[in-house]
């Protein structure tokens, strides 16, 4: 990942240690200081008054592969906020392109290509937006995929309707959800209920997915979808962007890969 900032938006504040959220809050308080005096572990720790622990505890909550990676991030950090962005309009372009620069370096091809396999070997597809606000991609995935001969039916969060669909479900089905929020322990038990019947299914979220059901994930998608940089863009990016972004890539590979 090439952004401590934003990988840090992918998971849950609730799921930090006090300790955890004191290296977070030094580091964004320090961020500039960090890299120019390129601070070692042994320093932040004894600076922001938490140990080695809880530096390593929090990147391998975030996937962080080693000091030398989080350092890279970091970096990466100071120089996203020497952006010099045009005013006005202009500002709100820099910000979608910095929303969608971020989700780039975080969505890996080999999770493309995993929903891609998946999907081209399902005779039938459900998409269920778990918000209202994302059904507009939710509807435009329906539309490609059904325009490309696989039978797709859009739901909602309705309990009844997605119950009924989870039994009558058959062995080549695919279950694709699309949450923003990713916090819903309904949508957790539904994912559950589903993977034990052996079925498909594909997770778009703008949060990391819980471990209790990751066993029962096919293919992943972790998105950005808050603002991971007020200094460069200080203005409301809207919730669907990243998953049109999504969206694009998948019909893209889908359009141009064989098989």
């Amino acid at each position: 990942m090439r952004s401590f900032l934003s990988k840090l938006t992918t998971i849950d504040e609730n799921d930090l240690t006090i300790k955890e959220k004191k290296i977070v809050d030094f580091i964004k308080g320090h961020l500039k200081e960090i890299v120019d005096t390129n601070m070692k572990i042994e320093r932040m720790a004894q600076e922001a008054g938490t140990g080695y622990s809880a530096i390593y505890g929090l990147l391998k909550k975030l996937n962080i592969k080693g000091f030398r990676d989080f350092a890279i991030s970091l970096a990466n950090d100071v120089e996203n906020q020497k952006i010099n962005v045009a005013k006005n309009d202009e500002n709100v372009v820099q910000g979608y392109i910095n929303i969608i620069k971020q989700n780039y370096a975080l969505i890996e091809k080999k999770d493309i290509f995993q929903t891609l396999t998946v999907l081209k070997n399902s005779s039938r597809a459900f998409i269920c937006y778990w918000e209202n606000l994302l059904s507009g991609p939710a509807q435009e995935l329906s539309n490609f995929l059904y325009k490309n001969n696989l039978d797709t039916f859009l739901l909602d969060s309705d309990q009844d309707t997605l119950t009924q669909r989870t039994e009558s479900s058959k062995e080549n089905d695919v279950f694709i959800f699309f949450t923003r929020y990713g916090n819903s322990s309904r949508l957790d038990k539904f994912i559950t209920e589903i993977g034990k019947k052996n079925r498909k299914i594909i997770y778009i979220s703008g949060k990391v997915a819980s471990p209790n059901i990751v066993e029962y994930l096919s293919s992943i998608h972790t998105l950005i979808v808050d603002n991971p940089d007020e200094l460069i863009y200080k203005g409301h990016i809207s919730n669907s962007v990243p998953f049109n972004y999504l969206n694009d890539l998948l019909i893209y590979h889908y359009m141009n890969s064989e098989g």
